[in-house]
Formats: structure tokens, C-alpha cells, sequence
């Protein structure tokens, strides 16, 4: 089994149990934290399982402490509304060599003007996968779908970084109008904060971890945050949350072990992010949306929802430099 399709779970037993059970390959980092599905099921909101996994499943299920469902906030809880925005992203990626077809989980936030922020190995540009189809679900909040609503997204990105593995697509449909649109801030520097994820693990309802959900003391590189929230493969692409419910970081792989303390989860800082990409700046300085009680959206952050230019679309497609023009007056914010 190729290395970069093990991914972290909550044991070893769980981890095998699902890897066995997908049998998918798909290009990213070592850990990287997708969830493979059956091609024939893409398009689907309640997907079956195919195979059983055993314990595993029923060990994750039984973790309340880990994994809070959405579905169980009231809907005009200000975390419910804050939740509004994330989706479960569904790929269909084709391998280049034999052409077979497979699918995968990953977790998505809708950005101004419809656009999808998630992890580039979600979308790969480069590598054995090329994803073909992509769809965002938006309100999946119980297993049987009920409420949720499928949007077309399209698999090549109109901004992507390999190496701080991320990428922005662009969503039909105009859902924003509907779920509105997540608030990004530079990450802090230093301490530990305390932090809140919402994502769609194994390509589940949508839930949040907040249980012990902070970063790490040690941080490494720059580029990084270290975290220890809980997260599954389909986890991938989902934002870290501070306390001012602004995303600070990109969750990207999975690391934590259950009997070392020292080990943690790999996200990309938004700082980083902001510094590079000229679309998530401009995103950052119009603030996230609401979506409004008629229907409609109302902005919550101040600016204006402006279209990028195309010059600013491409800027980083396939570079890895970091643009810091700019980043001076957003991080005085």
C-alpha cells in the first residue's frame, strides 16, 4: 500500500479498518486526510457503506466527547450559523496511467464570490490524480441527507500552492446567497490557543471538535500550525477556528498518536496563506458574509464582495513564493 494514502485516525486498528475498507489511492502528503469513496456513488448525499469495519466504526461513533454533531446545536446558535459555510467536498479523481476512477472526502469553506477554499491534494494539479468532478454538499447535518443541497464545483482550481497545500475553486449556484461565507485571520504567534474545527470526517454529517482542541506549545516551521484537534480522514481542507471565529489555519494531515503527547496534527497558517495568495487577501479584507433571513446575504465584516482580476487569479497557480505585499495594513487588523 502506498505510504501517502495512510492516514491518521484514532488507532492503529481504525486506521487499517478504514484504509482496508476504501482500498483508494490518491496523491498527497503522507498523512494527507482524505476519505475514499465508491465512484458510482458520486452525487450522492447519504453515501452506504459498503464494507463493515468492524469496532473502529463504533469506537468513532461512540466518541461524543471528540466529534460534537452540528445538527444537535440550534440552528440559531451563533456556532450553527458559524457552521453554515463549511461543506464536504466530493472528488472524482482519474488515475493518469490506467484511467480507473476513484472517489474521495475532503472538507471545504465557501469563501466571497462562491469560491471553495480546501487542501491542494484534495484537488491535486499535479501528480498520478486528476480530479474530474467535484461537488461541495452544504447542510449535510444527518445521515440521511435530509436539507442538504449539492453544488457543482469545478476541479481546477483558479489558485493553488503545492507546497502550503491549498487551493481555491470556484462554486456554481451561488451558494454563499444561501450559507454565506467564512471570516479568515492571520494566525497569532506564539502561546497555545484554544481552537474549534468543523469538518466532515470519513465523509460524515458535519461536527465539530473542540474537546482539547488547541495548538501545540512547540510549533515549527512559519508556514505551520501544530495542532492536537481530533480529525479523520475527510478532514482535509477544513478550517481551525480562534475564539473570535475567524479561520487561522488550514488543516491539512493528521499526525496525533493516542500515547504520545508529543504528537499533533499539521495545519497551514493563515498568515502564510494571506502572504501568498492575492485572492485570500482581498477575501480577508471584505470580511465573511451571514446569510440573511430572507435568503439573501448580508456582510458581516465590512468591504465588498469585489471579483478578482484575473492577473490575481493566476499569480499563484503552480508557484511556491510568498508575496508580502500588503500583508503589513491586514496584520495590523
Amino acid at each position: 500500500m502506498p505510504a501517502w494514502l495512510q492516514t491518521n485516525l484514532t488507532g492503529a486498528n481504525i486506521r487499517a479498518a478504514l484504509i482496508g475498507a476504501m482500498g483508494l489511492a490518491l496523491a498527497g502528503p503522507a498523512a494527507a486526510q482524505t476519505m475514499g469513496f465508491d465512484p458510482s456513488d458520486f452525487g450522492k448525499v447519504s453515501m452506504p457503506r459498503r464494507q463493515s469495519t468492524g469496532d473502529a466504526a463504533t469506537q468513532i461513533e461512540n466518541n461524543k466527547g471528540a466529534f460534537e454533531p452540528i445538527a444537535e446545536l440550534d440552528q440559531r446558535d451563533p456556532l450553527a450559523k458559524m457552521a453554515k459555510p463549511v461543506g464536504r467536498i466530493d472528488i472524482l479523481l482519474k488515475d493518469n496511467k490506467t484511467g480507473k476512477q476513484s472517489g474521495a472526502h475532503c472538507t471545504g469553506e465557501l469563501l466571497p464570490g462562491d469560491y471553495v477554499l480546501t487542501n491542494h491534494h484534495c484537488l491535486p494539479q499535479s501528480g498520478e490524480m486528476t480530479p474530474v468532478r467535484a461537488i461541495i454538499v452544504m447542510d449535510f447535518l444527518t445521515q440521511d441527507g435530509k436539507g442538504a443541497k449539492v453544488f457543482e464545483l469545478d476541479p481546477k482550481p483558479v489558485e493553488f500552492n503545492a507546497n502550503l497545500d491549498y487551493a481555491i475553486a470556484k462554486a456554481k449556484g451561488n451558494p454563499t446567497a444561501t450559507y454565506g461565507s467564512v471570516k479568515l485571520a492571520a494566525a497569532p504567534s506564539g502561546g497555545a490557543p484554544s481552537l474549534m474545527v468543523i469538518h466532515h470526517p470519513a465523509g460524515r454529517p458535519k461536527v465539530m471538535s473542540r474537546f482539547r482542541c488547541m495548538a501545540t506549545r512547540q510549533q515549527g516551521e512559519a508556514a505551520e500550525l501544530r495542532h492536537r484537534c481530533d480529525t479523520l480522514g475527510g478532514s482535509s481542507g477544513s478550517l481551525l477556528y480562534n475564539a473570535g471565529n475567524s479561520g487561522i489555519a488550514l488543516h491539512k494531515q493528521g499526525g496525533l498518536a493516542p500515547n504520545d503527547p508529543n504528537s499533533y496534527n499539521t495545519a497551514t497558517s493563515m498568515t502564510a496563506l494571506l502572504q501568498a495568495s492575492p485572492l485570500l487577501r482581498k477575501m480577508a479584507g471584505a470580511g465573511g458574509q451571514a446569510p440573511a433571513a430572507d435568503g439573501g446575504s448580508v456582510a458581516s465584516g465590512g468591504g465588498q464582495d469585489d471579483q478578482p482580476s484575473s492577473t490575481e487569479r493566476s499569480t499563484l497557480r503552480g508557484s511556491d513564493n510568498l508575496d508580502t505585499d500588503g500583508m503589513n495594513s491586514l496584520l495590523k487588523n
